[in-house]
C-alpha cells in the first residue's frame, strides 16, 4: 500500500503568509509605507539611469577608443558577478536581521563608493568600484523585494509590483536625457555625485518608513549553517513545478532582454543604416510596450482576483492568470525575433521591439507574482535573493553570447537563433504545464 504524503505548505497556507499573521492593508495609494519605498526606489533608479550613460562617457574619457567598450563590457559582467556572489547570503540575512536596517546600509554604502567615483583614475579602480557598488546593490534588491509583500498584502501585491515595473522602464527612458542635461550643465562627475545623492534620499525615505516586523526564530550563527541556508531558496524555487516553469521563461526573458540591448544598436547602425535617433527610438518602444503592459496587468488582474470568494478562489485565479501570462509572454518573445534573418525595415522592427517589451513585462511580472504567492515571511529573503540570482545569471549567460552571435553571424541570423530558442524553452514549458496543478483551488 502506497502511504499517502502530509500535504507540505506550498499552497495557499504559505501564502504571503496571511494565514499565519492576518493584518489589514490599506489601498495602496493610500498606503504610507508602500509610497515611502516607492518613492525610494524611483529616486534611486533615477540616479542609475545617469550612472549607466555616466560610466559609458567615463570609460571613453579614461581610455578612449574602441578600448572603452571593452571596459563598459568588462565592469557589466563584474556587476553580474557581484549580483551572483552576494545577493544569495544577503537573502539569508534578510531572513535574520532587520531588513529595513539592511536596506538603509546598503542604500549609505553606494553613497560613499558613487561619490568617489569621480576620484578614479585608472581602469582597475572603475572595475573594483563597479564591484563593490553592485555587491551592495545585491543585498538591497532583494531585501526590498522581498518586503513589499509584507507592506502591501496579497491583494495589492500586483499592482504594486506592475508599478515598480514601470519605474524601471522610466529609467530607462529618462536615464539618458537626465544624463544629457547634467553633462551639458554641470560635468561628467555630477552625473555620479546626482547618483550618490538618490542614494542618500533612498535610505532617508526607507528610515522614515514603518515596516513590518516579522518574527525570527533565533538561530545561532554557525558557518555550517550559514552555508546549508545560501541554498534554501534556491531549494524552493526548484522544488515546486510552477516556480520551476517560471524560471524557464524567465530565461526566454533574459534571451529577448540580451537580443536587444546587445544587438540593436548594431542592427540599426549597420543593417538599416539608420542613425542613433531610430537607435533611441527603438528602445524606447521597448519601454513603452512593458510599461504599458504592466499598466494593464496592474488594472486587469486586480479586476479579476477581485471577484475571489474565498482565499482558495483568490489563489485559484492568481494560477490562472500568471500561468497563462508567462506562457504567453515566452511565446510572444519567440515570434517577434523570429522575423530577423528577414531584416524587416524599421518600421516594422519598432513595432516589434514594443511587443518584445510586452513579452518581457508579461514574464517578469508573474514569476514574481508566483514567488510571493508561494513563500512565507519567513523564508521570502532567502527565496526573493535566489531568484535574483539564478535570473541574473540568465543574463551573464546570454549577454555574451548574444554577442557573439552578433559577431559571427550578424545581428538578423543572431535574432532568428534568438527566437528559436524561445520558442523551444516556451513549448518544453508548456507540455511540461499540468492543467490541474495541485496548488490551485478550483
Amino acid at each position: 500500500m502506497t502511504r499517502r504524503k502530509k500535504p507540505t505548505k506550498t499552497g495557499r497556507e504559505s501564502n504571503l503568509g496571511l494565514n499565519q499573521t492576518p493584518r489589514h492593508y490599506p489601498r495602496l495609494l493610500g498606503n504610507r509605507n508602500f509610497k515611502l519605498l516607492f518613492s525610494a526606489q524611483v529616486i534611486s533608479l533615477a540616479g542609475s539611469g545617469v550612472t549607466t550613460v555616466g560610466l559609458a562617457l567615463f570609460a571613453h574619457q579614461l581610455v578612449g577608443g574602441n578600448s572603452a567598450a571593452a571596459v563598459i563590457g568588462n565592469a557589466l559582467m563584474l556587476r553580474i558577478l557581484a549580483f551572483l556572489l552576494f545577493s544569495q547570503p544577503a537573502g539569508v540575512l534578510a531572513d535574520r536581521a532587520n531588513r529595513k536596517f539592511m536596506l538603509i546600509i546598503a542604500d549609505l554604502v553606494r553613497f560613499g563608493l558613487m561619490a568617489l567615483f569621480p576620484f578614479v583614475h585608472s581602469v582597475w579602480q572603475v572595475y573594483l568600484m563597479i564591484f563593490l557598488i553592485n555587491a551592495a546593490t545585491a543585498f538591497f534588491t532583494p531585501t526590498y523585494d522581498s518586503t513589499i509583500p509584507e507592506v502591501v498584502g496579497s491583494e495589492q501585491y500586483v499592482r504594486a509590483l506592475s508599478l515598480s515595473r514601470v519605474a524601471v522602464d522610466v529609467e530607462a527612458v529618462l536615464g539618458p536625457a537626465l544624463a544629457g542635461l547634467l553633462v551639458s550643465l554641470l560635468g561628467l562627475e555630477w552625473l555620479f555625485w546626482f547618483d550618490a545623492a538618490t542614494y542618500l534620499a533612498s535610505a532617508a525615505l526607507v528610515a522614515v518608513s514603518i515596516l513590518p516586523h516579522v518574527s525570527k526564530q533565533h538561530i545561532q550563527f554557525s558557518f555550517r549553517t550559514f552555508l546549508s541556508e545560501l541554498t534554501v531558496g534556491t531549494r524552493i524555487l526548484l522544488h515546486q513545478a510552477v516556480l520551476r516553469r517560471a524560471l524557464m521563461l524567465n530565461l526566454v526573458e533574459a534571451i529577448a532582454g540580451a537580443a536587444a540591448i546587445v544587438a540593436t544598436v548594431v542592427y540599426v547602425s549597420d543593417v538599416l543604416m539608420l542613425g542613433e535617433t531610430e537607435f533611441v527610438l527603438a528602445m524606447a518602444g521597448l519601454g513603452l510596450g512593458s510599461t504599458v503592459t504592466a499598466l494593464f496587468l496592474g488594472w486587469a488582474t486586480g479586476r479579476y482576483e477581485s471577484g475571489a470568494k474565498k482565499p482558495s478562489e483568490l489563489h485559484g485565479r492568481r494560477h490562472r492568470w500568471t500561468e497563462r501570462a508567462l506562457l504567453t509572454g515566452g511565446v510572444v518573445l519567440g515570434l517577434i525575433l523570429l522575423p530577423g534573418v528577414q531584416q524587416p525595415p524599421f518600421m516594422i522592427f519598432a513595432l516589434l521591439w514594443i511587443l518584445n517589451g510586452v513579452g518581457q513585462a508579461l514574464i517578469a511580472l508573474p514569476s514574481s507574482t508566483l514567488l510571493a504567492e508561494h513563500t512565507t515571511e519567513a523564508d521570502r529573503g532567502r527565496a526573493y535573493a535566489a531568484h535574483f540570482a539564478l535570473t541574473h545569471a540568465f543574463w551573464l549567460i546570454t549577454y555574451p553570447a548574444i554577442g557573439q552571435g552578433v559577431s559571427r553571424l550578424e545581428a538578423p541570423l543572431t535574432f532568428t537563433i534568438a527566437g528559436a530558442v524561445c520558442l523551444i524553452i516556451s513549448m518544453v514549458a508548456i507540455i511540461s504545464r499540468k492543467p490541474n496543478h495541485d496548488h490551485v483551488h478550483r
